[in-house]
C-alpha cells in the first residue's frame, strides 16, 4: 500500500508539473492564435486522445463494471459507466471549463505566464469557500489561508500597469469559475465514471469555445498550425496524460499529501516562465507569491487537522 501510495504521489507531481508548464505554451500561442480558437483545439483534440484511453481503463478495471450501474465506493452511491448517463454532467462541467478558460486564456494577452498560473492556484483556497453556500463546513485554517493568500494578491498585483492588471483580474475571475468547476466535479464523479464526465467535458469545452471564436474571432486554419506545437502540448500532456495521472493517482494518494502537491503547480508555473520566457519578478512579486503558496498550504492543512465536510 506504501509503494502504491509513491507511485501516486509521483503521478500527481507529473500532473502538477504538466499544469504548471502548460502555462508557457498557453503564452506562446497567443503570438499566434486567438485565445477562443486555441481553446478550441486544445479541448476538442484532447478530449478525443481522451476516449481510446477510456477504454484502456475500462479494460484494466474489473469485468463487473462493464455494467451500466455499480456500487460506488463512496456514500453509498451507485456509479454509472455509460457515455449516454455521463452526458448531462459532463455538459454541465463543460460549459464551467469554457468559462474558465476563455478568462484565463484571453488574460494571457495582458499577464505573464508565471502571474497567471500563481493567480489560478487560488481556486484551490476558493473552493471550501463556495462549498459553505453547499453546506460544507470549515474551519479557521482555511480563513486564514485565505487571509494569507488575499495578502499576497495584493502584492502581486502592480496596480501602476493598468493592462496587466486587467489581465490579473481575469485570471481571478478563472480561479472563482475553476473553484465552482471543482465542486460541480466533487458531486459528479461519485455518480458518474470521472474519466468519461472528463472526456465530455473537454468535447463540450471544445465545441463551445469553437461556437465562441466564430461568432467573435476570425480563426483560421493557418493560425492553428502557427500554434501547432503550443496545442499538440495541451492537448497531450495538459489534457490527456495529467488529467489521467490526477485520476488514477486519486484512489492511493493521501488527501493531505495531493492538496500539497497539487499547489506546486503554481510554483512550477512560476519557475517555467523564468526558464523559458525569462520572465522576471520583482521581490515584491516573489514575495506575494510565496504568501500566496503560504495561504494555500495553511487552508489545506488545516481542512485535514481539522474539521473536514
Amino acid at each position: 500500500m506504501k509503494r502504491k501510495q509513491v507511485q501516486a504521489e509521483i503521478l500527481l507531481l507529473l500532473a502538477a508539473l504538466f499544469w504548471g508548464v502548460a502555462f508557457v505554451p498557453q503564452k506562446i500561442a497567443m503570438d499566434h492564435i486567438e485565445p477562443l480558437a486555441f481553446n478550441a483545439w486544445r479541448f476538442f483534440l484532447g478530449g478525443l486522445l481522451l476516449i481510446p484511453i477510456v477504454y484502456w481503463l475500462a479494460s484494466r478495471r474489473a469485468p463487473q463494471l462493464a455494467q451500466d450501474i455499480q456500487p460506488g465506493e463512496e456514500g453509498g452511491h451507485r456509479v454509472r459507466y455509460t457515455w449516454r448517463a455521463c452526458l448531462p454532467g459532463g455538459a454541465i462541467l463543460g460549459f464551467w471549463l469554457f468559462l474558465g478558460a476563455a478568462l484565463q486564456q484571453v488574460s494571457l494577452l495582458y499577464t505573464t505566464a508565471g502571474r497567471a498560473g500563481f493567480i489560478t492556484g487560488f481556486y484551490l483556497l476558493l473552493v471550501p469557500v463556495i462549498g459553505l453556500s453547499l453546506g460544507h463546513r470549515t474551519n479557521r485554517w482555511t480563513w486564514a489561508g485565505i487571509g494569507l493568500a488575499l495578502l499576497g494578491l495584493y502584492w502581486l498585483a502592480d496596480f501602476s500597469e493598468e493592462s496587466q492588471l486587467v489581465g490579473d483580474l481575469m485570471v481571478f475571475a478563472s480561479a472563482f469559475v475553476f473553484a465552482v468547476q471543482v465542486l460541480s466535479a466533487d458531486h459528479l464523479v461519485r455518480r458518474y465514471d470521472a474519466l468519461r464526465l472528463a472526456c465530455v467535458q473537454f468535447l463540450v469545452c471544445g465545441l463551445l469555445s469553437a461556437v465562441a471564436s466564430l461568432l467573435v474571432e476570425q480563426p483560421s486554419l493557418q493560425s492553428a498550425l502557427n500554434a501547432a506545437w503550443p496545442i499538440a502540448y495541451m492537448m497531450v500532456f495538459s489534457t490527456a496524460i495529467a488529467f489521467t495521472f490526477q485520476l488514477l493517482a486519486q484512489r492511493y494518494a493521501a488527501p493531505s499529501h495531493a492538496t500539497v502537491i497539487m499547489s506546486l503547480e503554481s510554483v512550477f508555473a512560476l519557475a517555467a516562465g523564468w526558464l523559458i520566457l525569462n520572465e522576471v519578478f520583482s521581490g515584491r512579486e516573489l514575495v506575494g507569491c510565496g504568501l500566496m503558496l503560504a495561504g494555500m498550504l495553511v487552508s489545506h492543512y488545516g481542512n485535514h487537522t481539522g474539521t473536514h465536510h
